[in-house]
């Protein structure tokens, strides 16, 4: 068998697997779990204070996914030094969203308006888009410590440069679905004037316009 085949990719983990996962690592954790520290000028600032609930919530999960390094176990390893620590993997990490709807951000709206919140605010860096397949990859970032030099209008703007989180990386599936729903096969601005057998529009057919 031939080394340069690629592997195939794992498959996504369910919502039923994540909390399997977060099941065994507290039978694991016995007396002493670990901790996963939120510093108290993280707590106290104005860009924590300023996310939504959802938000504050899935950036305490993303501390849980970060790699940390401790002391003379990591001493030889890479790492960066960040407003929550000396980091491995350059604070590299993944928050699948079946992950996420597990510990209760259940919108799939709502997780992706999160994690633009989230690099909006300053506190992560997108890596990867990611796909259908693959979650992406976010590294923790500290252009939160300047979240309070912004105005009042770019701390309520979304807007990001760069890398978008969230972003449907295949528009088509959206006019694929709305015609599908509405029966229309106009994939212009237009309204929708026409009632086709839906059956009869493919996916394949949308990606060629």
């Amino acid at each position: 068998m031939s080394t340069n085949q690629l592997k195939p990719r794992p498959k996504p983990k369910t919502e039923e697997e994540w909390r399997e996962v977060r099941r065994e690592r507290y039978r694991n954790a016995g007396s002493s779990g670990g901790f996963r520290v939120l510093p108290t000028k993280v707590l106290d600032s104005d860009a924590f204070n300023d996310l939504s609930n959802s938000g504050k919530l899935v950036l305490i999960l993303s501390l849980s996914q970060i790699d940390y390094c401790y002391g003379k176990k990591h001493k030889h390893l890479p790492r960066r030094s960040t407003s929550v620590g000396d980091l491995r993997n350059d604070g590299r990490f993944s928050l699948p969203n079946n992950l996420l709807k597990e510990r209760g951000i259940k919108g799939t709206d709502t997780i992706a308006l999160v994690r633009k919140e989230l690099v909006a605010h300053g506190f992560w860096e997108v890596v990867e888009t990611g796909s259908l397949v693959q979650s992406g990859v976010f590294r923790w970032s500290d252009n939160w410590l300047t979240y309070n030099q912004k105005s009042l209008q770019e701390r309520m703007s979304k807007d990001v440069r760069g890398k978008q989180p969230g972003t449907c990386l295949y528009p088509n599936i959206i006019k694929y679905n709305d015609t599908r729903t509405h029966g229309c096969t106009d994939l212009s601005d237009a309204a929708c004037t026409h009632i086709p057998d839906p059956d009869s529009y493919t996916l394949s057919s949308v990606g060629r316009q």
